[in-house]
């Protein structure tokens, strides 16, 4: 049928599903756990970089996250971690939020990529 169509994924650049499901063995369950999990710990993630007051505070929190999220597919997310890892540590407060809210809304699509995607509570 020239006309049915596909409900398209979640934009891969946000969420690689498929790689979410093959670090899950394909086990729809425990991906949904996994996800869970990860948006869970995910405020407190991001509130590490936040309140890095050192280089090394920065660095760990950056990497923590970039880690995360590649075990999860939130590619966008992990990208902008990894920027954030290798970048000058922002002790200037306008430079620091202007990064932080990069990352802040990359962190809000990514959610509600998975969250369509698993149909996840909103908590």
């Amino acid at each position: 049928m020239a006309s049915a169509k596909r409900k398209p994924e979640a934009d891969s650049a946000v969420f690689d599903r498929l790689g979410l499901e093959h670090n899950t063995m394909h086990d729809q369950r425990l991906a949904a756990e996994v996800l869970g999990l990860f948006l869970a710990q995910l405020p407190a993630t991001l509130q590490l970089l936040d309140e890095a007051a050192t280089i090394a505070e920065w660095k760990f929190a950056a990497h923590t996250l970039k880690g995360s999220c590649a075990a999860v597919g939130a590619q966008k997310l992990q990208n902008l971690a990894a920027c954030l890892e290798v970048l000058t540590f922002p002790g200037d407060a306008q430079l620091r939020m202007l990064r932080l809210q990069g990352l802040n809304a990359a962190a809000a699509e990514f959610r509600e990529a998975a969250r369509s995607a698993y149909h996840l509570p909103v908590a």
